[in-house]
């Protein structure tokens, strides 16, 4: 199959997972945290965005397109920490030494993002300056994930503020790809450039005071 036939193929049910993640989310975070809509709303969020991301990969991979690609690794990353501390809550369970050591790894993958972003602004690609800024943010992400999972005097619910962190980061990129769609066909006037970072611009204030600690 052709990248055209993969994509024509698959762009359908993503939107659709794309879309049921964003009703999940904004579900997920107005009910009471604690037990019963917020942890069915979470699951539900989490199954869609897995949903999406696997429709999305063989598009980007078969488009060779170098920026989905990146993004595709941004978002499978917050979505997976956000998930495992979630399961794990540290310090009730432990947490593993890949729990610990994977932030690394794509610590080099974001590097290399944001080198592929820089590369493509010498080249005068506009949308270079949107893989630097993502890739800006996720080894911000990784620097604090990393920093915590480190630690040995984790506190009872620490890991909340970490876990709203990533789920964040996924919710913003499910926006942003419903954004950059509707985009060009309502706004027409608006650069691409524009509608990829106004949603990291205007909720990523939002939900760092969410993830902030109780005292700050």
């Amino acid at each position: 199959m052709s990248p055209e036939d993969i994509r024509a193929l698959l762009i359908p049910p993503h939107g659709v997972f794309g879309m049921g993640a964003i009703v999940a989310g904004i579900v997920a975070l107005s009910v009471t945290k604690g037990p019963g809509a917020h942890p069915w709303a979470g699951r539900t969020f989490m199954v869609m965005m897995v949903g999406a991301l696997v429709l999305a990969a063989p598009v980007a991979i078969s488009s060779t397109n170098l920026f989905l690609i990146g993004v595709l690794f941004l978002v499978a990353y917050h979505m997976a920490v956000a998930w495992r501390l979630a399961r794990v809550q540290p310090p009730r369970r432990p947490l593993t030494t890949l729990d610990r050591n994977i932030h690394l790894g794509f610590g080099l993958v974001f590097v290399t993002f944001g080198a592929y972003g820089v590369v493509s602004l010498a080249r005068g690609a506009s949308m270079g300056i949107v893989a630097v800024v993502l890739a800006g943010i996720s080894l911000f992400s990784v620097r604090g994930f990393h920093r915590f999972t480190q630690r040995d005097d984790l506190e009872e619910g620490e890991w909340v503020q970490h876990h709203v962190r990533g789920v964040a980061a996924s919710f913003i990129a499910s926006l942003t790809a419903f954004l950059t769609v509707i985009g060009p066909r309502y706004f027409p006037q608006v650069p691409g450039v524009v509608l990829w970072l106004a949603p990291t611009a205007l909720f990523t204030p939002v939900f760092s005071r969410l993830s902030a600690p109780p005292d700050a």
